[in-house]
């Protein structure tokens, strides 16, 4: 049962001058107006309900989790070693197949293609939902790093790119005197 919200505006018949109150300029009622359906529109939907992030309106419903997985951009954590560059980059669902990593150029680009099919047959209904997606993200590297040796490994749906560094670029430890 929904809740309702009443509102109860003061009319009179006299004029602002006349109620000892100073005039109200016909800008300022717009102004007031205006502002008065923002917050109204502000209650109903949110100023930032159609971000993926914040679909959590109850009209989405069940559909907002697969949405999400559909419009999903893999996090990554890029962690600078001594010796190498360490990206980890989540990719749930994702298999090795269906994975691309390719240096160019300084560029590290991660593309990836996640593909479901949910089937549900009871004995009066059939359903089947097939969904795809194309997801890639790109890094600027330095360059110290050393593209000939680059390495990528999947594990349990995060996938992690080894960039070693070149050999006189490597890290060292300065002595403070």
């Amino acid at each position: 049962m929904a809740s309702e919200t009443k509102t109860e505006v003061a009319v009179s018949s006299k004029p602002a001058a006349a109620q000892g109150e100073a005039p109200v300029s016909p800008s300022t009622q717009m102004t007031q107006a205006i502002e008065d359906m923002e917050r109204l529109f502000g209650r109903l939907m949110p100023r930032n309900w159609m971000a993926p992030g914040n679909w959590h309106w109850p009209l989405w419903g069940p559909f907002a989790a697969e949405s999400m997985e559909n419009l999903r951009v893999p996090h990554m954590d890029v962690i600078d070693r001594d010796k190498d560059i360490l990206i980890r980059a989540e990719v749930p669902g994702v298999d090795r197949k269906d994975l691309e990593v390719s240096l160019s150029n300084g560029t590290l680009s991660v593309r990836g293609r996640i593909a479901r099919e949910a089937h549900e047959q009871r004995k009066d209904y059939f359903r089947c939902e097939i969904s795809q997606s194309d997801f890639s993200r790109s890094l600027s590297l330095p360059p110290s790093v050393d593209s000939e040796k680059v390495a990528a490994h999947l594990k349990d749906g995060v996938l992690e790119i080894t960039l070693p560094k070149q050999e006189q670029l490597q890290r060292r430890a300065v002595e403070v005197k």
